[in-house]
């Protein structure tokens, strides 16, 4: 079963958070160095300001397994982890989890 990792960044005063840079240029260095390793596909969401939760930006990617997720972050590629400076000054949430079911309506 495929594994969904979310990886959030908090609405906090004072932390900066360049969308455009996020979706344009982040996002397509993750494609490059963690597609081959078991990313299959990635999801931004912007929550509304006054959204209850406190996340400001979400990204939810789906991975072929936990095991090629954590191989692949442990490669600390520094083109991926090192560009964080780049987009927030503020620090992401992590959460894992295992894909149990799936689903599209009629919509």
């Amino acid at each position: 079963m495929s594994t969904a990792i979310y990886v959030s960044y908090p609405r906090q005063e004072g932390i900066n958070f360049d969308l455009d840079y996020y979706i344009n240029t982040h996002m397509k260095l993750v494609e490059k160095h963690w597609g081959p390793h078991g990313m299959k596909s990635w999801t931004i969401v912007q929550f509304d300001k006054d959204d209850p939760s406190g996340q400001n930006v979400q990204c939810i990617m789906l991975w072929t397994s936990m095991e090629d997720f954590e191989k692949c972050f442990a490669l600390g590629i520094p083109e991926v982890h090192e560009d964080l400076k780049h987009y927030t000054n503020g620090m992401p949430v992590r959460w894992t989890g295992k894909v149990v079911a799936t689903g599209q309506g009629p919509y």
